[in-house]
């Protein structure tokens, strides 16, 4: 199983980093293909293990799917009716598996659709039944069998209202993928304004004739039914939470770094946080820079939904404060196991404290390598940014994890000078 030996301290790091297209864009709008009669093709994709798995589970589900790693592409051929289980096998690694559910439903209403619980990161229950609640006021039937979620609408599906009782990414994607081509129009209140599912409505709107995605307040979406999607095609927005995590090692190593191809406007919150702690931020025409060679604050901030400050981004942020003298403190608002870095950065001397949903962290003046096991992904990274600062060499297992979200990123970390070696 492949490890990483990353020798540190490395400090004041500089270079500059080109960001893919977001991995957590491209899945649902891999998903969506579905809903097309003949192809989509995205460009700036990220080819992560996530997206390669999304590929993998809609050419079992019969799409054919054309991948060009030099040009960052994908095309997503159907020329036959799908198969309607989506099998665990596959969806056992990724979470955003679910999200065929919704596509699937609003294809094939009137059929049965299975899909397999979905696996990914370890952070604490994430149910789906906000998802077949909002499926049930559509008209669709479910049960749960065999660790299967079953669904058919024997009439097909019918516009209607739903309130997401808590806000929710892949719940508000697939009821937009649902409610395509339903008949009316469905009104879908407190959803999620991430700019992933933004991205999504917007290529589902660029591929009809008219714009039948709207918003009729800040987290209330109306979708007017259409008849058929026949060809698509869209440029996936940059990764704002791989654009954080290259960030941070500026912050973390005391130096300056640049990422490319990300829009400023979706990391408003953390861009603002690394402000308060003493960082200069500039930003620039879908570019990011941070100069962190000053002394830095410890800082208390909370993460909410968008366009608060982002769960994923918040172990990233923790592995820095470790290193920023005096206390700082973090609440955690979204998952309940958001916090699994902190023992494998408590190994390398760090002192994090964890209380129900809060951590407070006591920066130290060194961190020491040490023997570290990731458990998610954006842990893996957070476990990453503790071995750069550390002195002496730490060993990084499951870094499978990283691999699911991070493009090359033994690369990417070498080309900014990072000591890093992949063994198995």
């Amino acid at each position: 199983m492949k490890q990483y030996l990353i020798k540190g301290p490395n400090k004041g790091v500089s270079g500059t980093v080109d960001i893919e297209g977001a991995k957590n864009s491209c899945l649902p709008l891999l998903a969506s293909s579905i809903l097309f009669q003949d192809s989509i093709v995205l460009t700036n994709v990220s080819l992560v293990k996530d997206v390669l798995t999304m590929c993998n589970l809609l050419e079992v589900l019969g799409s054919k799917v054309e991948i060009s790693e030099k040009n960052k592409t994908i095309k997503v051929i159907n020329k036959k009716k799908h198969k309607l289980v989506v099998p665990y096998k596959l969806i056992s690694t990724m979470r955003a598996g679910v999200l065929l559910m919704g596509a699937l439903l609003g294809k094939y209403p009137k059929d049965k659709i299975s899909c397999a619980a979905p696996g990914g990161c370890s952070l604490g229950e994430r149910f789906t039944n906000f998802h077949t609640a909002g499926f049930k006021r559509l008209g669709a039937k479910y049960n749960l069998k065999n660790g299967y979620t079953n669904l058919s609408a024997k009439n097909g599906l019918i516009g209607n209202t739903y309130k997401f009782p808590k806000v929710s990414v892949t719940g508000t994607c697939n009821l937009i993928m649902a409610s395509v081509f339903a008949k009316n129009t469905t009104t879908l209140k407190n959803a999620s304004i991430e700019p992933e599912v933004l991205d999504l409505i917007s290529f589902l709107n660029s591929s009809s004739n008219s714009k039948f995605i709207t918003f009729t307040g800040k987290r209330t979406l109306k979708i007017r039914g259409i008849t058929k999607l026949i060809k698509g095609s869209h440029k996936v927005i940059g990764d704002r939470i791989a654009a954080f995590s290259f960030l941070c090692i500026g912050a973390i190593t005391r130096g300056k770094v640049k990422v490319n191809n990300i829009n400023s406007k979706h990391l408003q919150k953390e861009l603002e946080v690394l402000k308060r702690m003493g960082c200069k931020i500039k930003t620039n025409n879908f570019s990011i820079t941070i100069n962190a060679k000053k002394k830095l604050k410890p800082v208390n901030f909370k993460t909410n939904p968008w366009p608060e400050f982002a769960s994923d981004n918040m172990p990233i942020l923790m592995a820095v404060l470790t290193t920023v003298d005096g206390k700082s403190k973090i609440e955690e608002n979204v998952f309940s196991q958001r916090f699994q870095a902190a023992p494998e950065l408590n190994r390398m001397g760090a002192s994090i404290s964890i209380k129900k949903n809060t951590a407070i962290i006591i920066g130290q003046k060194k961190l020491f390598g040490a023997e570290c096991i990731s458990s998610d992904l954006r842990s893996t990274f957070a476990i990453i940014l503790g071995a750069i600062a550390a002195t002496g060499i730490s060993q990084v297992h499951r870094v499978y994890h990283g691999s699911r979200g991070y493009y090359q990123l033994p690369k990417k970390l070498k080309k900014l000078g990072i000591n890093i070696k992949s063994i198995t």
